[in-house]
């Protein structure tokens, strides 16, 4: 992504939570001077989805209408060149459908808790738009009460997380950047490593990391990165730092040479977008890499 590429598409489902996302996918396009497609999918009403709707939808003989009214409403004072998709159908295909139908660059989109349900409404379509999306999925969670400014961009120094980093220094060129890795040292049996061994893992690291910032050559054109190493299980010890440093956004791929970055899309999925106190942005390792 660069200045005056492809438009900003939100996804969203038109929740209250949602205009966090809203109002960062209009900060976004705005910066890069860009068109935002907002894209709002109605579902099915049967069963949970009726639990998880709107009342104003539930009551409203014109869902489609009524929807594209409110967003017009909400993008009106904007200062962005906007358009307003409302159609129906499956989210996760329709959200694929329209973003590459207008060359998006970015996907942005939200979670809402339904109190009721008690889990992520958006989660299971967030993880599979992370499995599936030729573009970046940014997921807000806070209010953006600034732009991007401290990123952590987690690394295992693979193809996958190179461009989870490119991906970083295009949306977010002025920010400070962290490059966070976790690595682990093996234990044998019961035995703790001594410090020695653990010594040797961490300048293991410390030389990949040097090599990773040798051949990325998007990084000579600006201050060099901040390098943290870590030791310890990548989703613990990256939520424990994205917490106490207050990072604004955490970006990751979903690929790497030991599936450190795995939990993006795997089996952990939600519940590493609920512990990570930071927006997420997730980067699908592209063909060819």
């Amino acid at each position: 992504m660069s200045k005056q590429t492809g438009p900003i598409l939100l996804a969203t489902d038109l929740s209250a939570r949602g205009d966090r996302a809203l109002d960062r996918a209009l900060q976004l396009a705005k910066e890069r001077g860009t068109q935002l497609i907002v894209l709002h999918v109605m579902e099915s009403h049967g069963g949970t989805a009726r639990l998880t709707t709107p009342v104003w939808r539930r009551q409203s003989a014109d869902h489609k209408a009524l929807a594209e009214r409110e967003l017009a409403e909400d993008l009106a004072a904007s200062g962005v060149s906007t358009e307003v998709v409302v159609v129906s159908g499956d989210p996760l295909v329709r959200i694929l459908e329209t973003a590459d139908a207008y060359g998006c660059s970015l996907i942005v989109t939200g979670t809402a808790r339904d109190e009721t349900l008690g889990r992520l409404l958006l989660g299971n379509t967030v993880e599979k738009l992370a499995r599936q999306a030729r573009q970046p999925v940014l997921v807000v969670k806070n209010r953006p009460r600034r732009p991007y400014r401290d990123v952590l961009v987690a690394t295992d120094f693979s193809a996958g997380s190179r461009q989870a980093l490119r991906a970083a220094l295009y949306l977010v060129p002025e920010a400070d950047l962290t490059l966070f890795h976790a690595y682990d040292v093996p234990f044998q049996g019961k035995n703790v490593p001594d410090e020695a061994v653990t010594r040797n893992f961490y300048k293991a690291a410390e030389q990949n990391s040097r090599e990773f910032l040798a051949e990325t050559p998007e990084l000579a054109e600006r201050a060099r990165p901040k390098v943290v190493l870590e030791c310890g299980q990548p989703e613990t010890v990256l939520s424990e730092y994205s917490f106490n440093h207050r990072s604004d956004l955490v970006v990751t791929g979903t690929h790497g040479r030991t599936g450190i970055l795995r939990t993006a899309i795997g089996s952990v999925a939600e519940r590493l977008l609920e512990s990570l106190p930071s927006d997420v942005l997730i980067v699908r390792l592209a063909a060819g890499e």
